[in-house]
């Protein structure tokens, strides 16, 4: 007898547990827009932002991890309406970090700057040494047209800039494929320059430029919507940084991408 009401405590324990309904698998949906070298999902290697992602989110076994390609601008809206979305894409200023969740900075890049035409007269009459452009003075002028992308941060310098009153024509982007857009405007000769970064004038086509005063490198992070999943995802990529001292593999990947002619060109202006 007392066998068979064990029997029964433990059948009726069993039974209360498998009422329990198990904790579902949270997913993660990782943002991201093609941006070679750092975004390239097509390429091998497929970019130094999808390795770092890789590095990171192999850590991370209890979520699940999807990653969507959308425009630039379509991040910012999903991070807003709060749907369980991370990206690495997106710069931290004050205007995001009201609904943006950051970590610390994953590494220090390289700045923005502008691409033009090689050897461009209408550019390079605003070359003050070589490899750095005067920004402001490009602004002024009315002949030329600039592109860039929406609502994109470049650096303090470049979008301080921007905000002032300037003649120069632009033309805003927001498409997919925004910066393979820009450069196919910029090499039929519908836009002048456009801003963007260094690996992207990866022909002898045209040639990047660093901006006057605005050497700051720019530093990527973990950017999660701003709710409780959001601090949790974050909290969890800090502590598993820390703890398997990603941010030294991060800067190796980085290192990878850029060639020791644009690592030196950034050091000789600084």
């Amino acid at each position: 007898m007392r066998i068979c009401a064990a029997l029964l405590i433990i059948l009726s324990s069993l039974s209360a547990l498998a009422q329990v309904p198990a904790k579902t698998t949270q997913t993660i949906y990782w943002l991201f827009f093609e941006l070679p070298p750092a975004v390239e999902f097509r390429a091998s290697p497929p970019g130094y932002m999808v390795e770092i992602h890789r590095l990171l989110t192999a850590h991370m076994p209890e979520y699940k991890h999807q990653v969507v390609e959308v425009p630039f601008l379509r991040i910012l809206q999903q991070m807003k309406k709060k749907m369980k979305v991370c990206s690495l894409m997106v710069l931290k200023n004050p205007e995001r970090s009201k609904f943006i969740e950051f970590g610390t900075p994953l590494l220090q890049g390289y700045p923005a700057g502008v691409i033009a035409r090689k050897d461009d007269p209408k550019i390079l009459k605003y070359v003050v040494k070589p490899g750095l452009v005067d920004f402001d003075r490009i602004l002024k002028d009315e002949s030329l047209t600039l592109g860039l992308v929406a609502e994109r941060f470049y650096g303090k310098k470049i979008n301080a800039s921007l905000a002032h009153k300037n003649e120069v024509k632009l033309v805003e982007k927001k498409s997919l494929n925004v910066d393979h857009e820009l450069k196919a405007l910029l090499g039929l000769g519908r836009i002048d320059v456009y801003l963007g970064y260094p690996f992207e004038a990866d022909s002898d086509k045209f040639t990047f430029y660093f901006v006057k005063d605005g050497l700051e490198v720019l530093d990527p992070r973990v950017g999660c919507e701003k709710s409780e999943f959001g601090k949790e995802v974050i909290a969890k990529t800090e502590s598993l940084r820390k703890q398997h001292k990603l941010d030294e593999e991060f800067i190796k990947v980085y290192n990878r991408y850029y060639s020791l002619d644009a690592q030196k060109k950034y050091k000789s202006l600084q």
